[in-house]
């Protein structure tokens, strides 16, 4: 009778867990809804990378190279609207690199310089320091570390060689991303707060952040 009670504890704890869980996430997406009526904003993560990082041998079905013509017909013709979306990096002149499994592109990644960075508004760059602006696996290649290890190899080829220090922005909770700069070894080096009434003029709160060594 002991042992039934006690699973009837147990059982009685995690539904009022999982109860106020949901509560949790009803008055999040109140108060998001809430505010999103009244202003647009935008919270974003800034991450960095100041040195070439190790990484391990590609798998012999791996390839990574720079991004040309044939690899972008294949982005273009891809039925995932965000897939396509990297001509307009292609277009924009930032340099790209593309990740081959078994010789067809799998993932894909891009970064500005100070030629072609459009989002100073979010986070400065200096003269020294080239942004990651887009970094997408295909859906049929993912969860497989792709990004992570493209990340990884295409920053190193930049980072310390041709500029100072790499950057990127990554939404607030948008965890895959926030895990594969992680990964690839990046730290978070501040946030970025942006707001706007509706259509208006954009207000912006550089924070650094404290990195750990």
């Amino acid at each position: 009778m002991a042992r039934q009670d006690s699973v009837a504890s147990i059982l009685g704890a995690e539904d009022v867990k999982h109860r106020d869980a949901s509560l949790r996430a009803r008055i999040k997406d109140f108060l998001k809804r809430a505010l999103s009526s009244i202003v647009d904003y935008r919270i974003n993560w800034i991450f960095a990378q100041n040195k070439a990082v190790e990484s391990p041998a590609l798998p012999p079905s791996i390839e990574i190279t720079v991004f040309d013509e044939q690899h972008l017909a294949a982005f273009a013709r891809h039925p995932d609207v965000r897939v396509r979306s990297a001509m307009s990096f292609e277009r924009a002149g930032c340099i790209g690199f593309v990740l081959l499994a078994d010789a067809e592109p799998a993932a894909c990644i891009h970064f500005a310089d100070r030629s072609n960075y459009e989002s100073v508004s979010t986070w400065p760059l200096a003269n020294n320091e080239v942004a990651l602006v887009n970094v997408i696996t295909l859906p049929e290649h993912r969860s497989r570390r792709y990004g992570s290890l493209l990340i990884t190899q295409a920053t190193s080829s930049l980072v310390p060689s041709r500029y100072r220090r790499a950057l990127a922005y990554i939404w607030w909770n948008h965890h895959a991303s926030l895990r594969a700069f992680r990964n690839a070894g990046w730290q978070r080096v501040g946030v970025s707060i942006e707001i706007s009434r509706h259509k208006g003029r954009w207000y912006s709160v550089h924070l650094p952040w404290k990195v750990r060594n």
